[in-house]
């Protein structure tokens, strides 16, 4: 098998990797950065971003599985530049109405500046190659990190006790971050002014619940 082209499996061979440029992968990201966002996430291929980028499709194989795998990576970095956000409302009182009104705002105008860059994570939903699956991951991330200030999120997803609570917060946390990327787009009942107050009283109803 040439060295960093895919496996069968669809893996990257790694035996090349200690020739890999490491910026080169860089240079990937960026490029697909900006060609999804110019062109769509559907409408680009793996050769529209190694050209970009200016390597080659081999190239791209040494870092990268497929396209959804490039997809999943700005969507990791998008997610962790984006955790202070989300991890706002630990520095102030969560069962303040207020306080969370403002901080669910706050998502919502963060997500409008970055409104290309969701249109992309929302076409890549749609690829069968898995992106869906690591972009969901986020959540069980955020309950974790949210738990350690806030009681109600310190939840083991794992504990049979614990685990209808724990899909109440997944579930929840995934509301207000959907209906905040639908705002961004315009899309549905999420434009409305009033979703964000709904959001702040289902958040306050969940973290005030008592424990069961």
């Amino acid at each position: 098998m040439t060295s960093g082209a895919p496996s069968r499996d669809g893996a990257p061979d790694t035996s090349g990797s200690m020739r890999r440029n490491p910026g080169s992968r860089d240079r990937l990201l960026a490029a697909a950065m900006g060609t999804f966002c110019e062109r769509g996430y559907l409408a680009t291929s793996v050769e529209d971003i190694a050209a970009a980028a200016g390597v080659s499709r081999m190239t791209f194989y040494r870092h990268f599985r497929n396209r959804a795998d490039v997809a999943a990576e700005l969507f990791r970095v998008a997610a962790a530049e984006s955790t202070p956000r989300y991890l706002a409302i630990t520095s102030v009182d969560h069962t303040d109405r207020d306080a969370v009104l403002v901080w669910i705002q706050a998502l919502f105008a963060a997500d409008r500046a970055d409104r290309l860059l969701l249109q992309v994570f929302t076409q890549a939903r749609s690829d069968p190659d898995g992106f869906t699956e690591r972009a969901q991951q986020l959540m069980g991330d955020l309950i974790r990190e949210l738990g350690r200030s806030i009681p109600a999120f310190a939840l083991d997803p794992d504990e049979p006790t614990q685990r209808r609570r724990w899909i109440e917060a997944w579930l929840l946390l995934y509301e207000i971050l959907d209906q905040s990327n639908h705002a961004a787009l315009n899309s549905g009942v999420a434009v409305d002014d009033l979703v964000p107050d709904i959001l702040a009283e289902r958040f306050l109803r969940f973290v005030t619940a008592p424990s069961s």
